[in-house]
């Protein structure tokens, strides 16, 4: 196999930002997934996240009363189930909880969010008076409050009721929240620990291994080898990608190296001839498992330059490939579907070509002539367009890059100017979305309804978290 693959941008924050929001370090910031971020969470949510100003969680408004470590189990396995959208397990578990500890602002937290998601709006009203005695003030009650009577109106769904509630209360940073779950790192849930194992073993079809093996947070030796044995039947690019992805570097054992060489490009061919048109593919077979930081040769800057004339970048959609493995994930009972399912999809987009185009053209830029930059730099730049069509953060960015540097070298001022200004632009809305800690809130349609709309479109959706505050709105006083 290859080297281990750097994210799909190294350069500056914006590679670090996009790669938080796009699974690789969440999923959501990703993210994307509160189910993940509840069942891989290692350290305190926003640990390295910066206050800003008056809109920052008010410390004494959600002051953590000192409980007991059963109390904080107890709340977190309620949050998780929650998250989830196993109500009746998270009802259990908060009934330990509140029998323990009554007035721990934490599980009143999630119990206000239960009931809200149950659409039981007395028992929402009385939790969120309870909450209101022991957190007064605090952004997170206000979210909830507002955002209670924004779900009241018919056909208000609940991102459009979020969104809405945290812009009109003045954009509040949730990121050190003390009532959101996460606030106290606590270890490994042991009830916890065995749900792969399981799915693993009751998984229908190989499909659905397939799936499971893809959204492994670590991949043992069998589960390597089964992937690798998958590779000569995937006819779908992304989940070949995906594969490709799951064992760079040490997943397999070394003995396979070769073998997984000869089948990857053995597939890689097939796909190639398949999908003529798509310029992930060709980009891939033409650059992906040659040497990064070598000199393009005379013959390679030609087929590029045939690459770059490609119709699309891909053929395939990304919102597709999403549903279709959680439709597959939840036929077969597996927990977790949606945010599996899109833990999966991220691994789709992780390509290699890219990554080496950029850095042999550092290595080519200082051989060529003045025309020969310039023909390079339109290579990229139009490569770059093409990716920057592409509705995820992540293809996005990298797509932004590529635009940049190839006008850099075409000495096009004005197009490098505006593609630095788009990096600019998504790297404040990603900025701008984390305050939303939404990745925390133990609300599972909330969740769900996250996962269906950035895999649709995500810039455009984070970047609506900064748009103006609905009319009538007024900022969260202190």
């Amino acid at each position: 196999m290859t080297d281990p693959i750097p994210p799909p941008s190294t350069q500056g924050s914006s590679g670090r930002k996009a790669a938080l929001w796009s699974g690789v370090g969440l999923v959501v910031a990703l993210v994307a997934g509160g189910a993940l971020f509840f069942r891989g969470r290692q350290s305190p949510p926003g640990h390295d996240a910066h206050d800003h100003g008056e809109h920052s969680p008010k410390k004494q408004g959600a002051a953590k009363p000192t409980v007991s470590p059963e109390v904080l189990r107890h709340t977190d396995r309620a949050a998780r189930a929650a998250a989830t959208g196993e109500l009746k397990k998270a009802r259990e578990s908060l009934g330990e909880a509140l029998m323990l500890a009554p007035r721990h602002a934490p599980a009143l937290f999630v119990h206000a969010c239960l009931a809200l998601e149950e659409g039981n709006d007395a028992e929402a009203a009385t939790v969120l008076g309870q909450l209101a005695a022991v957190a007064p003030g605090s952004p997170e009650l206000k979210l909830l409050e507002t955002l209670r009577e924004l779900r009241r109106a018919p056909g208000v769904s609940w991102q459009q009721a979020f969104r809405d509630a945290w812009v009109t209360l003045g954009r509040p940073n949730l990121g050190k929240s003390e009532l959101l779950p996460g606030a106290t790192p606590l270890p490994p849930d042991p009830t916890a620990s065995d749900w792969e194992k399981l799915a693993w073993e009751r998984a229908p079809s190989d499909d659905v291994k397939l799936r499971l093996a893809l959204a492994s947070r670590k991949l043992d030796a069998d589960k390597s080898l089964f992937l690798l044995a998958q590779v000569p039947r995937l006819e779908n690019p992304d989940l070949y990608l995906a594969v490709r992805d799951a064992l760079r570097g040490e997943s397999l054992p070394e003995s396979e190296h070769e073998r997984a060489r000869k089948t990857f490009r053995q597939k890689l061919e097939s796909l190639a001839a398949a999908h003529p048109r798509s310029m992930q593919l060709q980009l891939l077979l033409l650059l992906g498992d040659t040497e990064s930081g070598t000199e393009l040769t005379a013959a390679e800057i030609d087929a590029l330059e045939r690459v770059a004339t490609l119709p699309a970048w891909r053929e395939t959609s990304f919102h597709d490939g999403y549903r279709e493995t959680r439709r597959l994930l939840k036929e077969a009972g597996v927990p977790d579907a949606s945010a599996l399912a899109m833990a999966v999809s991220l691994r789709g987009i992780n390509e290699r070509g890219t990554w080496i185009l950029r850095t042999r053209n550092v290595a080519t830029r200082g051989a060529l002539s003045p025309e020969g930059r310039q023909r390079l730099g339109r290579i990229t730049r139009d490569i770059g367009a093409s990716l920057v069509q592409q509705t995820t953060v992540v293809e996005r960015m990298t797509g932004l890059q590529l635009v940049r540097g190839g006008s850099q070298d075409l000495e096009d001022d004005a197009g490098r100017t505006l593609a630095m200004n788009q990096i600019k632009e998504l790297e404040q809305a990603i900025a701008v979305f984390q305050q939303t800690a939404m990745e925390r809130w133990p609300l599972n349609s909330l969740t769900e309804e996250l996962l269906e709309e950035s895999t649709r479109d995500e810039p455009r959706y984070l970047q609506s978290f900064g748009a103006k505050a609905p009319a009538g709105a007024a900022r969260m006083g202190p």
